[in-house]
């Protein structure tokens, strides 16, 4: 065994050093091949083990088990004796001989790979509880049924190795430590390519031990590790995957092989995948869910099964972004490709026309044709375009895709008008999000089509205004995000979908429009640098379900209004997250958003006029506020106390680079986890060790991750004598703006 050292050291404590008497469940999850029977297996050898408890059991349950064999393996393992006699006794109730054997001794049993909490049920009423410390450790790949058998303990989850320990193991495995260069760059590729996935390094690395050693056959292993891992349905790495896979109920494994269509090393942002599932069409209707829901329960059920990873988490918690391992990946491709559901352009040894088989989705890794696509795949129902610039008129492609009900195009750069005038056909279209390319200098407007399916609707870049007015006949539109959204004509109907819209031109937030979209959780707004309509706070008070509130490009706001809102009780009771970015508020305002009865976070980007140096908060205020995110500010002295936020959870301050001192009184917030700096003062985060240490005195734990980004970069430049042309670059970019400076740069 390489690695998981802390998760042995976990397990054996809790088996053989801890105090509680009773019997006690101690479980192992991961995915198949990361290493919980090999884990398990050196628990059950090591001589402390052996020596602490009476009797030792080992049981494989898998998936198709029998529950009399089960019983008969474990009294196998613990009856001294002999054959004979058991065979005798084979036809008694195996149930009460095993509760015989067991009773009065200490034991151990491993219960190695169960699949389902009816599989424990079944044999746990044969292993007796006699107060003198008997444990049983077993191994899942699904959490439910971990944390189902567990006595209270937390499961111990296996981790994927990481570069050294993965490079290790394929050393042991090979024999040898030592290698040429080339080899050993070769391998270090191949391990990484493993992602470290003990069973994939395993078995690359047996291959190669059989292997000449050839610079040409090690690179043609690297360049394939995926066909060589998950080559046949027959192979040890195959069959261990296709476990997990197999068992999913029918909706999950569209659900599991739409993974296919990202690319590798892809981080998948939660919100996008749900939406695209429901617009897909994966999930079952269930009264009083919208779909989303349902989504976000697959997914949940696809991560305790350790078929997907959560890479990110929100400050309470959720999954933000989410990662498949590129084992499972390559299991989605063969699985997906074998039921002619996806096609990926790009990835294959064989030019895509060659194949004119018609599949469900289409994912595009590079660049491409147009002309044979259209003529092989005009039955697909989405096409998913990432990473890449696309140069080709989009015309031909939606002129040829009538059924397509997802299309996901992200740096696209094309006529705005063709694209427009395409999308219009596309009646059954559910998903659109497109990203027009940045530098482009095509600015056009956008007008929304009367799209009976759509769903979610997202267009970002190079719009020059936009007129929603198809939205009133978009019945299940659910999420508009357009960069400006500047009309949207007559307002004729009461839209009761609808739940998410972002950017809307602060005129528009009018009484008439919020009363006709009342089911609204999540807002942004975008001032424009003229704005000047501060009556939209007013007509807030007809939002009572927005959770999510975001305010930018709003310079002219630099006062909240007050009159007539009453802000501690019945104005946007249900907010829990608000955001201004580039704005010029006083910290003075900061007393009525302090008030809003919900708020659990707020983030200020550029939000304070330069001006307001300081931040005196009041005693009544942010009685729920777990987040706190200031950045970008002029802030020098900030005066609060543990009071001000009484359950704060995270601090994170960025490029506040006038600010000296976190206030003391940080340390007594009982509930502060996690203090997160960049681009502070040293002194900043001398104050936040402090806290630290003043929190650990008194037994609470606090983190404070620093990444001084500005001492690192400025030795740098020191060292080799650009210090001086970049700090000019710097003053003079943050004076004029980015796009005037190359020039003086240049000069420079």
């Amino acid at each position: 065994m390489v690695g998981c050292n802390e998760e042995f050291k976990m397990i054996m404590d809790q088996l053989t050093r801890q105090s509680a008497k009773q019997l006690q469940v101690v479980s192992i999850v991961g995915m198949g091949g990361i290493g919980k029977t090999t884990l398990a297996r050196n628990v059950y050898e090591d001589s402390s083990i052996t020596s602490h408890f009476d009797k030792r059991a080992w049981v494989a349950i898998s998936q198709e088990y029998d529950v009399e064999q089960i019983l008969q393996c474990l009294i196998d393992c613990v009856n001294a004796e002999s054959n004979d006699v058991l065979h005798e006794r084979r036809n008694d109730n195996l149930t009460e001989s095993l509760r015989k054997h067991l009773m009065g001794q200490r034991y151990f049993i491993v219960m190695d790979d169960v699949w389902s909490s009816t599989a424990w049920d079944s044999v746990q009423r044969c292993f007796p509880d006699d107060n003198n410390g008997s444990r049983i450790l077993l191994t899942s790949r699904l959490r439910e049924v971990a944390e189902y058998a567990s006595s209270g303990n937390s499961t111990i989850n296996m981790p994927f190795l990481d570069a050294n320990k993965s490079w290790n193991l394929f050393c042991n495995v090979l024999g040898q430590t030592e290698f040429l260069s080339v080899f050993e760059q070769i391998g270090r590729d191949i391990v990484k390519k493993c992602n470290g996935l003990p069973l994939a390094i395993t078995l690359v690395a047996s291959l190669l031990s059989k292997t000449e050693a050839a610079v040409e056959k090690w690179n043609n292993v690297a360049e394939n590790v995926g066909r060589y891992v998950i080559g046949d349905s027959n192979d040890t790495c195959s069959r261990i995957l296709y476990l997990s896979y197999n068992q999913l109920p029918h909706h999950l494994k569209a659900c599991f092989l739409y993974f296919g269509v990202f690319p590798e090393d892809y981080e998948i942002h939660v919100k996008k995948l749900v939406r695209l599932w429901a617009a897909e069409g994966f999930l079952r209707a269930e009264d009083h869910r919208n779909m989303e829901e349902v989504a976000m329960e697959c997914l949940q059920d696809l991560v305790d099964r350790s078929l997907v990873f959560v890479n990110k988490q929100s400050y309470n918690g959720k999954m933000k972004t989410i990662r498949i391992h590129d084992m499972l990946r390559d299991l989605c491709l063969r699985e997906a490709r074998h039921e002619n559901l996806l096609n990926v352009v790009g990835d294959e040894k064989l030019p895509f026309y060659k194949k004119r088989i018609s599949c469900r989705w289409i994912s595009a890794t590079s660049g491409f044709h147009l002309l044979p696509l259209t003529k092989c795949f005009h039955k697909s129902h989405s096409f998913h375009y990432p990473y890449a610039y696309y140069y080709e008129s989009v015309q031909c492609l939606f002129s040829n895709f009538k059924l397509l009900r997802v299309v996901d195009i992200e740096r696209i750069s094309s006529n705005g008008y063709w694209v427009q005038y395409a999308l219009a056909n596309l009646i059954h279209l559910r998903y659109l999000a497109l990203r027009y390319s940045t530098n482009s200098d095509k600015y056009f407007s956008l007008e929304l089509f009367e799209h009976w399916n759509m769903q979610s609707f997202i267009v970002h870049g190079a719009l020059k205004y936009s007129m929603a007015y198809g939205i009133w006949k978009m019945p299940l539109l659910r999420n508009l995000c357009i960069q400006r959204i500047d009309s949207f004509g007559t307002l004729s109907v009461v839209h009761r979908n609808l739940e998410s819209i972002s950017w809307l031109d602060s005129k528009l937030c009018t009484k008439d429009l919020f009363t006709r979209i009342p089911n609204l959780k999540k807002l942004g707004i975008d001032g424009g640098y003229d704005g000047n309509n501060l009556d939209c706070f007013n007509n807030f008070v007809h939002l009572g379900q927005l959770e999510e509130l975001s305010i930018r490009k709003w310079l002219n706001l630099n006062r909240i209004p007050c009159s007539g809102i009453s802000w501690a009780s019945s104005f946007l009771p249900n907010l829990k997250k608000l955001k201004f970015f580039l704005t010029s508020l006083a910290w003075s305002d900061m007393r009525l958003i302090g008030m809003l009865p919900n708020l659990e976070v707020l983030k200020l980007k550029r939000a304070i006029a330069r001006k307001d140096t300081m931040w005196e908060p009041s005693e009544e205020g942010f009685r729920k506020l777990k987040r706190l995110v200031i950045e970008y500010t002029c802030l020098k002295r900030w005066s609060a106390v543990g009071d001000h936020f009484p359950v704060l959870e995270c601090l994170e301050l960025h490029k506040c680079d006038n600010l000296q001192v976190i206030p003391s009184g940080f340390a007594d917030i009982t509930t502060l986890a996690l203090i997160q700096l960049n681009w502070c003062l040293d002194s900043v985060l001398a104050s936040a060790k402090l806290i630290e240490q003043e929190k650990y005195n008194y037994g609470n734990a606090l983190l404070v991750r620093s990444e001084n980004i500005m001492t690192k970069r400025v030795n740098k430049y020191r060292k080799n004598g650009m210090w001086r042309k970049r700090v000019i670059f710097w003053w003079i970019r943050q004076v004029f703006g980015r796009s005037n400076t190359h020039g003086i740069y240049d000069m420079q």
